[in-house]
């Protein structure tokens, strides 16, 4: 009995040995010459959401400073933390003792300027009486002197007081204008006084809450360089906005209208939804870090949000629906070397460096299509297209500018170099609409970029394809063209088939 135990155990080591062999075989990917898994993930058609993450404090869309221009001691505050308030409303009162006596004061200034005009215009007409017997004492001077019963001398004295009389007359119409004057200077103090006498009723400018108060009866208010903050007043928290503070890597893919949703720590299971409505130009640069105040606009229904809460944002700045997409961790593959055969690393035929040719013409075709291109705009397409490639060509690897796709960035400086001669030589003769068009394709081509992924082939072996991307998020990315399609392996890592 035990021998055959022993021999059925001997058997069994073997058989053991052939099933293990036969199911590494069998590994879906397993690359039977380096003992190598390649793991993939398939290309699939889904929706890509390109996002900003933020932070910034919740503020009221219109929030005004009330302060005092008068200095004194508070006698009375008649709003608190959360009061509604409307315009006209006092929100706090300053002793007013001192400007109730300057207004009197001002007054009886005034009512001495209006006497002064009084007297002034008396002596007006003082001086026009002079003046009326002056002008008749020379009248009869003349006429005795004409007839020799008077001396010349009484004459040149009653025309010396005539001339006397006439100039006291200007002086008092003078006196008259400065006394006028000096009661519009008086009205004007006492218009002072009164204004500075109703402002020692704070009052509000505006309809809302009181948010903040920094002031308390028996106060004393210094407004000598600058009026003091007593009060502030949020006009509508039905409404809020937010100031988030974007980097500047980030800052780019946020434009005004894009959608938002954020947060708050004081609930936490709730998403609330805004819409950026302004990107300020101005910089903030802390410790070498560079960020720009995105201003996000939201409903407050139920006033639920505070001012000076903290809102954790989210900004949505490109959405798209069943596009073709593949896993990020593909661009980062790169197979071992020497696992690879040559023919499958040269990439597909529709993207190899061969395919300089077939790209012009695409080029030129799709140029032709969405300008609306003439005859001759074309040839001169087509024209810049050739020279540049054989400018290209005649520079050789050395340059570094490849004319191809393949290789992140390969056909990068190509591409620029081809929209900058194209635009100089079309801009010329392009019409309103195909200059909007040209504009919309230049976009486009500069959102794409041309780069290479790995794909399980049927044999198991990986094989190199060349494509153009597109909008990307934080786990996938738009396929807009190139040798892949919809359910191919796209292999993001490879490991030991031992590991």
């Amino acid at each position: 009995m035990k021998r055959r135990m022993s021999s059925l155990f001997t058997l069994a080591l073997p058989i053991a040995a052939a099933g293990l062999a036969l199911a590494w075989m069998l590994v879906p990917g397993a690359n039977s010459g380096g003992g190598i898994v390649y793991e993939t993930t398939p290309a699939s058609k889904g929706p890509l959401r390109k996002i900003v993450s933020t932070s910034g404090p919740v503020r009221a869309l219109v929030t005004v400073s009330v302060g005092s221009e008068l200095s004194g001691q508070v006698d009375e505050v008649r709003v608190d933390f959360n009061s509604e308030v409307s315009p006209g409303d006092v929100l706090a009162t300053i002793d007013d003792k001192t400007f109730v006596s300057r207004v009197a004061q001002a007054e009886a200034d005034l009512a001495v300027a209006k006497a002064a005009l009084v007297n002034q215009q008396a002596v007006l007409q003082k001086a026009h009486a002079v003046d009326e017997l002056a002008v008749r004492n020379v009248e009869r001077q003349t006429g005795l002197a004409a007839k020799g019963h008077s001396a010349q001398a009484a004459l040149d004295a009653a025309i010396r007081d005539a001339a006397v009389a006439k100039a006291d007359i200007a002086v008092a119409e003078a006196q008259i204008e400065s006394a006028r004057a000096t009661i519009k200077q008086r009205e004007a103090a006492l218009d002072q006084a009164r204004i500075d006498l109703e402002r020692t009723a704070i009052r509000s400018r505006i309809e809302g809450t009181v948010i903040s108060r920094m002031v308390d009866p028996g106060q004393t208010v210094a407004a000598s360089l600058q009026a003091p903050e007593l009060f502030k007043i949020a006009q509508d928290l039905s409404r809020i906005r937010i100031e988030a503070e974007v980097n500047e890597a980030d800052v780019g893919m946020v434009a005004e209208g894009n959608a938002a949703t954020f947060t708050v720590d004081a609930y936490p299971d709730r998403q609330f939804e805004g819409r950026v409505t302004q990107v300020r130009l101005s910089a903030t640069e802390i410790s070498s870090v560079v960020t720009y105040t995105v201003i996000i606009e939201a409903e407050n229904d139920g006033r639920r949000l505070f001012p000076g809460m903290t809102a954790n944002v989210v900004i949505l700045s490109a959405e798209r629906d069943g596009v073709l997409r593949i896993a990020n961790d593909a661009f980062r593959f790169r197979p071992r070397p020497g696992t690879v055969p040559e023919a499958a690393a040269g990439g597909s035929p529709r993207g190899g460096p061969g395919g300089g040719g077939d790209r012009t013409a695409r080029m030129v075709e799709r140029l032709k299509a969405d300008l609306s291109l003439t005859e001759e705009q074309e040839a001169q397409v087509r024209e810049v297209m050739e020279a540049l490639g054989r400018e290209m060509r005649a520079a050789g690897p050395q340059s570094g500018i490849a004319i191809g796709p393949p290789g992140p960035g390969g056909g990068g400086a190509f591409r620029q170099r081809a929209t900058s001669r194209i635009e100089q030589v079309l801009a010329p003769t392009l019409s309103d609409e195909q200059r909007l068009a040209f504009r919309r394709w230049k976009d486009g081509r500069e959102n794409t970029r041309f780069a290479t992924v790995w794909v399980l082939g049927r044999n198991g072996q990986p094989q190199q394809r060349a494509i153009r991307t597109g909008m990307a998020d934080d786990q996938f990315t738009e396929i807009l063209g190139g040798d892949i399609s919809e359910g191919d392996a796209v292999i993001v890592r490879a490991r030991d088939a031992r590991s």
